[in-house]
């Protein structure tokens, strides 16, 4: 028998026998409980979101008046902590320790504003539209995170939050002391994001700060 004829015969019988069937691998979707843990003890904790936040803003008018200065009052419904754990853990353990000269110590903390997804999104024909939201949802855009909706379950006050939009452009910072003050009388601390959501916010928060802007696209012919 021509060697190349008993090849393709024995080619033939192998591939007619039947297949097992292929095993298609299920994706593993976290649920909102492995995705937030409820706010719980004393320092603040990067990712934790806090409802009810006062910033006091002095008024510009004022200061150039050289009067007698105007402070308003800015009530943020909700914002997210982005300061490093470890640099919250050392200034917190250092004023515990009454170590107030301690190069631990942090003169403020640094927040993002945070609104609900349905404002970040703004009215239809006026906020974004389709394809720059279908991104968004998904976090493909470097300027906006989206956060899903935390259950009652993961939430210190145990009433959940709706879906929430950060835009990295609205950061702010307070003093150290304000900030632990307001939280401890009318600002409330609801939750944080697990690992490695917490690293995906915080990375991306610092990509959106270190980009760089070109004066023109490279170019192809």
């Amino acid at each position: 028998m021509n060697p190349s004829s008993k090849l393709a015969r024995l080619w033939q019988r192998v591939t007619s026998r039947s297949s097992p069937p292929e095993t298609i691998a299920t994706p593993i979707v976290p649920t909102a409980e492995e995705i937030y843990d409820a706010s719980e003890g004393s320092e603040l904790r990067q990712s934790e979101i806090i409802t009810g936040l006062i910033q006091l803003v002095t008024d510009l008018d004022s200061i150039k008046s050289g009067s007698k200065l105007i402070v308003n009052s800015i009530e943020h419904p909700y914002v997210i902590v982005v300061s490093e754990d470890c640099d919250l853990t050392q200034d917190f353990d250092a004023r515990r320790k009454n170590q107030l000269t301690s190069d631990k110590i942090m003169p403020s903390v640094l927040f993002c504003q945070v609104t609900t997804a349905k404002e970040l999104r703004g009215p239809a024909g006026e906020g974004m539209n389709k394809d720059l939201w279908s991104k968004v949802k998904i976090n493909k855009d470097e300027r906006y995170q989206f956060l899903e909706k935390v259950p009652p379950a993961s939430d210190a006050l145990g009433e959940g939050l709706p879906e929430l939009g950060i835009d990295f452009k609205r950061h702010f910072s307070l003093p150290t002391e304000e900030a632990y003050y307001r939280i401890a009388t009318d600002a409330k601390r609801r939750c944080r994001l697990r690992s490695p959501y917490l690293e995906h916010f915080s990375t991306r928060f610092a990509y959106f700060l270190s980009r760089v802007a070109l004066p023109a696209d490279h170019r192809s012919d």
